[in-house]
């Protein structure tokens, strides 16, 4: 606590300290007895130890922090001091020394994102570890939570992961010993099954976002997530600019070598994602490429499956109930069956299809056609799916229904519903090489696939900005509006 207090410019600064001392008397509603010091540490520490001793004093010390400091990191990381239980010593003497001659020197790859995810759902520690001793030490500083496992402890099983076989080894067998002294085994089980390979097919995702400016609907504004943890969700923000139209392509590929580049000691897969609002949903991301600097650019769909996503109902939480429904059916039962070819007469009728969708059994719908820029109130398509939680919607340019039916049904055969993101982009490789297939896959070049998770938002307020971000752009635009 003097630490904090001293980080908060506390210990120099003698009038500030003098009215922290006033306020503690205030919320305390008598005086503490207090001795005069030379330095401003150590007259803090009378004051700590003073409010210690006294009845009620370190809320008191709490509450005039939080009025001298608003909203500051030691005033939050001070209120947890004195509301949540202080953690005992975590491990003997002997074992720290055992495991410092270990992990000094060791940097995993990732060493932030292990330790944020080691510190979830705490508030991760403040500063950046060195290797990974640093990084225990700093999560020795959270609270067990109620699971039991203490942070620190968790920290070490995702370093285990990260390290050669026999230290690995080694590592667990020490992790597994400090877990049963702290009753925290049945954490520790879990934490490694959900660690076990191949239990989930992890990949890492780069989500772009693009919109059509407020003010000149020549320009767009691009936003982005990137993944650096396959096991995190939500990531951090990237950023936003604003560019011109014709620059979007560009962007999108400057967006993507800077993610290979921070990826390139992972193994995973990678996908990309666009959420796109429904003015720019036929944008043909399928067909950009990356490294256009190279004088040689690269279509994105030899890398990456490609999938768009809606950015109306990433945030209209009204429909996300029957969303989750409609997702979690096709995960238990992804099969080509429960794909709805709309077809003309669907939309002959004021909300013949919303009729149609209402029953539970599709979970897949193929457009009739691509959908126009605009909704058509009662008889759109696109609108109806989104509303009624179809989590996978499929449409094609130029492509006739027959023909889209076709290609549609083969790639559903037998892979089922899960694997069609990933079957479309072997499918346009294919356009590429001399194959025999049953069906002509230049269809599947343009082919626009909607893909909807629900359980990996990336907007967690009522809207798609963050209000302590500002958006990327020099000119005097802002000002003008």
């Amino acid at each position: 606590m003097v630490n904090l207090l001293a980080n908060a410019g506390l210990a120099a600064d003698r009038p500030s300290r003098s009215l922290l001392v006033e306020l503690i008397h205030d919320n305390l509603g008598f005086r503490l007895t207090l001795s005069e010091h030379a330095t401003g540490r150590d007259q803090l520490i009378d004051v700590v130890n003073a409010c210690a001793r006294a009845d009620g004093g370190m809320h008191a010390l709490d509450c005039a922090v939080r009025m001298l400091r608003p909203g500051s990191p030691e005033s939050e990381l001070l209120h947890r001091l004195v509301h949540e239980p202080r953690m005992h010593d975590l491990l003997p003497d002997s074992e720290l020394l055992w495991l410092r001659s270990v992990l000094a020197g060791v940097t995993p790859p990732w060493l932030g994102a292990l330790v944020r995810r080691a510190a979830s759902p705490a508030t991760c520690p403040a500063g950046e570890p060195g290797d990974a001793w640093e990084a225990f030490c700093l999560l020795t500083e959270l609270n067990t939570p109620a699971h039991g496992l203490p942070p620190a402890l968790a920290f070490i099983e995702l370093v285990a992961a990260k390290c050669a076989r026999t230290l690995g080894d080694e590592l667990r067998e020490w992790n597994t010993r400090q877990a049963r002294r702290v009753q925290g085994e049945a954490r520790l089980q879990e934490l490694r099954v959900e660690r076990e390979p191949g239990g989930g097919g992890l990949r890492l995702h780069l989500v772009i976002m693009v919109e059509v400016d407020g003010i000149d609907p020549e320009r767009h504004v691009v936003s982005h997530w990137r993944q650096e943890d396959p096991q995190e969700w939500p990531p951090t923000r990237g950023g936003m600019t604003t560019i011109r139209g014709e620059e979007l392509e560009h962007h999108v590929d400057r967006l993507i070598v800077d993610a290979e580049r921070a990826w390139s000691e992972y193994r995973e897969e990678v996908a990309l994602e666009f959420v796109l609002p429904r003015a720019l949903v036929n944008l043909p991301v399928h067909r950009w490429c990356k490294e256009h600097e190279t004088g040689d650019p690269r279509p994105l769909f030899l890398d990456y499956p490609i999938v768009i996503r809606s950015l109306e109902r990433m945030f209209s939480r009204q429909w996300h109930r029957a969303w989750r429904i409609r997702w979690e059916a096709m995960l238990d039962n992804p099969t080509a069956e429960r794909v709805y070819y709309c077809r003309p007469q669907d939309s002959a009728e004021r909300h013949r299809l919303d009729a149609i969708l209402s029953d539970r059994r599709w979970l897949v719908m193929v457009l009739a056609g691509p959908p126009p820029a605009r909704p058509r109130p009662g008889e759109d398509e696109l609108a109806t799916g989104l509303r009624t939680g179809i989590p996978v919607l499929l449409w094609h340019p130029d492509a006739s229904p027959e023909v889209l039916r076709e290609v549609v049904a083969w790639l559903l055969d037998g892979g089922g519903l899960g694997d069609l993101p990933a079957r479309t982009q072997d499918s346009r490789r294919a356009a590429f090489r001399e194959a025999t297939l049953p069906v002509d896959f230049r269809v599947a070049r343009d082919l626009v696939i909607l893909w909807d998770d629900p359980s990996r938002l990336i907007f967690l307020d009522d809207g798609p900005y963050l209000p302590d971000v500002t958006r990327e752009d020099s000119d005097e635009r802002g000002k003008a509006s």
